[in-house]
């Protein structure tokens, strides 16, 4: 069965269910409440159905076409491109019947936190320690007087963190003026339905707005993704941005595959081993597809094309990335669709005609195209799909065996005649009272059961925070710590102000220590949840099994199973932030930075001694209070764990698990209830409800007999 198969035939079960529930209604009044909750449940799963999708994400260095590729699949000119437009903010594309843009900003305490701290850094000597806000016109306007002074005097072509701030700073200054109105309306969160708003192209390609965006979400017709398949642009791994950080180390862990997308223009380059060797280092080497964008402008000929090939998978396989490698143009791909080539400039249409003389040039690269479009198709079927589909048929599943169970005991009512009914009343009074009571206690087992889980989860929470073995978290968030060094090079031989180099080395601390624990922190967390997730669904099932055993004593089909018991696909939500809290900031505070001075420098001689400068004395006073904070930050990040995470986690568990339970013996119930004899109008009645139940239960048993 195709994909298309798949949800089309998912579609028409709903369709027929919403049905079945509606006549059912009419049919069996005293049953509307329960009805109702089953119509809220299909209605859950085919929201599910429709927006779930797991993330391939792109990657790579700047300028090598990742984005174009996204537009390819997309079939819509939807990201920027181009020479000097790179991707700096998390930006998700995923199947819509329509297009929207959900433009998301980061908060203004955060985009200020991230001003203040690159000021002091770049201009700690001008600023004097001073906090400038960014949202405040005349102090906005006083640094980017200073960013124009510093241009004249100061070496913008470096390498380094200088260089970083004052480019940061630039596009601080000149976006405020665009974005201050939605932060006056505290208007953060807003969304864009036509691509063509000229407000939702200065966003998408504007650099100087990149630093104010937290993420953009696109939803639009996708024209050669497959189904439940997302795509992701990511900012580079190195962002300055501390929240940026956090969700791409999370969403690059999250996606089932990593494009990384190479550039036939120059193949393999420094930055490539640099990023590759990331990858690696966070184990996400198994997860990448290769994909080099051939530029067939700057190939002269198929052999040129194929030399380039050979020689990028030739590097990667000496690097030991074996996996599959696929060659064409985005760009290509991108312009041959009809409703593009149509809309083409000339410039444009004069270079797909080129491509298209050169026959075999664009035979290797529609090959390439191929192979790459079908491993999607794969990736399709077998990762997002298994996820989504396991989890939405079992929770259609579960309606269809309840309404089932509903329909056969309403008519093991009706064709009830009056001398078997009379004599039941007693027997059925009894197996009612006991229902009830089991009703009764449902909530009150299962709560039991996730408060049991719950103490465990925290527990293993707790242990795996305090494990302090070579391979915990602990430890290598200690090695991250212990291995940072001051720039001692960039700090000036000489100041008047003794506090500045304290000040250098503070801030270029902050701004790179925070953001290496975070991704640690981050990708052990997600590795370590996934493990949590699997252990709360087995304590959860192993608690409920007394209750599936109590009520298969009204089942009459009798087949209640554990694996009809639905359960959420992940622990879902944003891993929150390991943050280095207020206290270590008032650690270095100015009044902290005063008083660390005057200790220093009447360690002076001391320090002499042993030949380490007033910069190198702070280098290891910064480290020695990091360390000294971090089982506090352990303990910080483990709450938040607990009652952002895990806890809701739980809850979500509870509530699938109450309404199974709840739905399966309300659905038994009708049976046992008391009526009277029917009287000759009432037989007719009767009949007329047989009749149409009959027919319901035909409907349904033909669509769902494939999974009986």
């Amino acid at each position: 069965m195709t994909d298309a198969e798949t949800t089309s035939t998912f579609a028409a079960r709903i369709d027929l269910l919403e049905k079945a529930l509606a006549q059912l209604e009419s049919l069996a009044p005293e049953q509307a409440e329960l009805l109702q909750r089953w119509c809220q449940t299909l209605a859950a799963v085919r929201e599910l159905r429709l927006n779930f999708s797991l993330p391939v994400t792109c990657i790579g260095p700047v300028k090598s076409g990742k984005s174009t590729l996204i537009n390819t699949l997309a079939g819509a000119d939807l990201l920027p491109t181009g020479a000097g437009i790179t991707t700096s903010f998390p930006t998700t594309l995923s199947a819509g019947q329509e297009f929207a843009a959900r433009i998301k900003l980061q908060p203004e305490a955060g985009v200020n936190d991230m001003f203040i701290r690159a000021a002091n850094l770049l201009l700690s000597d001008e600023l004097k320690n001073s906090e400038p806000d960014l949202f405040v016109e005349e102090e906005r306007l006083q640094v980017k007087n200073l960013l124009s002074h510093y241009q004249f005097t100061g070496n913008l072509t470096r390498h380094g963190i200088f260089n970083e701030s004052y480019r940061l700073l630039k596009n601080m200054t000149v976006g405020a003026e665009k974005v201050s109105r939605f932060y006056h309306n505290s208007e953060l969160e807003f969304t864009f339905t036509d691509p063509e708003d000229s407000d939702y192209r200065d966003f998408i390609r504007d650099e100087t707005l990149s630093p104010f965006l937290s993420g953009i979400n696109l939803k639009a017709p996708l024209r050669l993704l497959p189904q439940h398949l997302s795509l992701r642009d990511l900012p580079g791994l190195d962002t300055p941005n501390p929240s940026h950080q956090n969700i791409i180390i999370q969403q690059l862990s999250e996606s089932p595959a990593l494009i990384y997308v190479i550039s036939s223009r120059i193949g393999l380059r420094q930055a490539d081993y640099q990023l590759l060797e990331h990858l690696h280092q966070l184990g996400l080497k198994e997860r990448l597809l290769f994909v080099i964008n051939l530029d067939l402008d700057v190939h002269n000929d198929a052999e040129e094309v194929k030399a380039m090939t050979r020689r990028c998978r030739d590097e990667l396989d000496e690097l030991s990335f074996t996996q599959d490698k696929y060659a064409f143009s985005a760009l290509a791909l991108f312009w041959s669709r009809e409703e593009i080539a149509a809309e083409l400039v000339p410039s444009a249409r004069r270079r797909l005609q080129a491509w298209q003389d050169e026959q075999e040039k664009l035979e290797f690269s529609n090959l390439g195209a191929r192979q790459f479009l079908e491993r999607l198709r794969d990736l399709g079927r077998n990762d997002a799909g298994s996820a989504l589909l396991n989890h939405s048929n079992k929770r259609l599943q579960q309606v269809y065996n309840n309404t089932r169970r509903l329909i056969e005991n309403e008519l093991g009512r009706l064709e009830q005649n009056d001398a078997s009914l009379n004599s039941d009343l007693d027997r059925r009074d009894k197996e009612r009272r006991k229902i009830e009571s089991v009703f009764n206690e449902t909530g009150r087992i299962i709560t039991g059961v996730c408060n049991e889980i719950e103490k465990a989860a925290y527990n293993e929470i707790t242990r795996w925070l305090d494990r302090n073995d070579a391979s915990s978290l602990r430890r290598k968030l200690e090695k991250i710590i212990a291995d940072y060094q001051a720039p001692l090079d960039q700090l000036p031989e000489k100041n008047r102000n003794p506090l500045t180099p304290m000040r250098i080395i503070d801030n270029h601390f902050q701004l790179t220590v925070p953001a290496r624990i975070q991704e640690t922190a981050t990708l052990g967390t997600l590795r370590f949840l996934e493990t949590l997730h699997n252990d709360i669904n087995q304590r959860l099932l192993k608690g409920c099994a007394p209750l599936f055993i109590i009520c298969e004593n009204f089942v009459k089909s009798g087949e209640l199973d554990q694996s009809e018991l639905p359960l959420p696909i992940k622990i879902s939500g944003e891993i929150p932030l390991f943050k280095l809290s207020s206290e270590a900031e008032e650690r270095f505070a100015i009044v902290d930075k005063i008083s660390n001075l005057m200790q220093l420098m009447g360690r002076k001689i001391l320090r002499l001694r042993r030949r380490r400068s007033l910069g190198e004395e702070y280098n290891r006073q910064i480290k020695k209070a990091a360390l000294k904070e971090l089982p506090r930050w352990l303990r910080n990040y483990r709450e938040q764990l607990k009652f952002a995470l895990v806890r809701h986690h739980i809850d979500e568990c509870r509530d699938l698990t109450t309404n199974f339970f709840s739905d399966l013996l309300a659905s038994t119930r009708t049976s046992l209830e008391q009526h009277e004899q029917l009287s000759d109008a009432d037989r007719a009645d009767a009949d007329r409800r047989i009749t149409a139940l009959k027919e319901i239960a035909g409907g349904l048993q033909e669509a769902f007999k494939t999974d009986e």
